[in-house]
């Protein structure tokens, strides 16, 4: 089974972009705190697409902690100089949660009237 949770932090505002065959994705990048030491984090490479790529582009920002779920996708090429394969690890995302978002205010200004 390859199901994978992250729970972290954006460490940019994510934005959307069109394929060639026209498909909707967005890349991103999740701090996630290490369990043993909250003073180092992984920084985790991922992505999502169609709908859930335009909603994280809407809703989230630099900073906006996230739970996201989806699959390890693993894929490699080959550095020219060396000539060893290269391994780049992505999260393909199927479901996020948006969390706390810090750029928000702590009173919505439409609430305050």
């Amino acid at each position: 089974m390859n199901d994978i949770k992250i729970l972290g932090r954006l460490t940019d505002t994510p934005e959307i972009k069109r394929s060639a065959s026209g498909r909707d994705y967005a890349w991103f990048t999740v701090a996630v705190p290490r369990r043993n030491n909250r003073e180092e984090a992984d920084f985790i490479r991922c992505v999502a697409f169609d709908k859930l790529a335009t909603a994280i582009c809407q809703h989230c920002g630099k900073g906006r902690q996230v739970l996201c779920t989806g699959r390890l996708q693993v894929s490699t090429s080959i550095d020219e100089d060396t000539k060893r394969v290269r391994y780049h690890h992505t999260v393909v995302v199927g479901s996020t949660h948006f969390l706390h978002d810090p750029n928000r205010n702590a009173m919505d200004p439409a609430m305050a009237a």
